[in-house]
């Protein structure tokens, strides 16, 4: 399944520097945007719901060659995110008899989400410290992309790339 609809009781979370207004592909100091990231890869999301067995689950991340889905609910809000992660542990607590389970066994409730305008650095810290490696994005409400820790890492390397070619410009000058 694939959808991008209204996701209002997402758990949001804001990023200092968040509404700057910069627009377009702000590379520097200030680190780029989750935007710039999504405009990139694009905004293509999978999503899965509550009535899906772990077994359906992993069916589909291989099907997709993607780590993670959102999980949401009746009404296309997010609950949850499933992760090839959480189907290790899954097994490894229950064993193969996890996979007729619904995915609701192994899932992460309440996923941390963040904003387009979430600076690239500030979303990589919080993924390190969380110690989790796929984040949704969310704005206005609405589900409108999912980030992993290679695209941030992708993105920072690029703008450090950017800012040592600018300071080699600069002592060359």
């Amino acid at each position: 399944m694939m959808f991008s609809s209204d996701f209002g009781t997402a758990r949001y979370q804001s990023d200092s520097g968040s509404g700057s207004g910069e627009t377009g592909n702000s590379i520097g100091a200030s680190g780029g945007a989750v935007k710039d990231i999504l405009a990139e890869k694009g905004g293509d999301i999978h999503t899965i719901n509550t009535s899906h067995t772990v077994s359906e689950v992993v069916e589909m991340l291989n099907s997709f060659k993607i780590g993670a889905l959102v999980v949401a609910d009746e009404n296309n809000r997010p609950i949850g995110i499933v992760s090839e992660r959480d189907v290790v542990v899954g097994v490894g607590k229950e064993g193969l008899a996890i996979f007729d389970m619904k995915i609701t066994a192994i899932m992460t409730a309440d996923p941390i989400c963040c904003g387009p305008d979430a600076r690239v650095y500030e979303v990589m810290q919080k993924m390190t410290n969380g110690r989790f490696r796929h984040m949704p994005v969310v704005d206005d409400g609405k589900l409108c992309g999912m980030i992993s820790i290679g695209d941030v890492v992708r993105k920072r390397l690029m703008e450090l790339e950017f800012e040592n070619e600018q300071m080699m410009a600069y002592m060359s000058g």
